[in-house]
């Protein structure tokens, strides 16, 4: 099985497996994506923890606690996208249909 980063080269087409082990591949993709946002969860906890024990006004936390959650949120969603864009260029049945035409955007793989 290959390693997801070789799938983000720009040869991904000469490197894509047959439909037979797309599951396998989606499976991993999941897999790393899951993986990934729960050690991003699992650092910005170790900060929101770090902030709650400051000696800092509770305003001055509840900023900092605000801007750290909606950075976490956009670096969470930003690992989600871009999953489900490999698994979308590696989709063997989305390779069959024209490129030009609209895709519907809220088909996820």
């Amino acid at each position: 099985m290959k390693k997801l980063s070789e799938y983000f080269y720009f040869n991904f087409k000469e490197q894509k497996d047959s439909a037979e082990s797309y599951d396998y591949i989606l499976v991993e993709i999941i897999d790393d994506v899951v993986k990934k946002r729960k050690n991003l969860h699992n650092r910005y906890d170790k900060l929101f923890e770090k902030i709650w024990v400051s000696r800092k006004s509770i305003n001055e936390r509840k900023f900092i606690a605000k801007r750290l959650l909606s950075r976490l949120l956009r670096e969470s969603d930003l690992i989600f996208m871009r999953a489900q864009d490999l698994a979308t260029r590696l989709c063997p049945k989305c390779e069959e249909v024209d490129v030009k035409l609209p895709s519907d955007p809220k088909k996820l793989h």
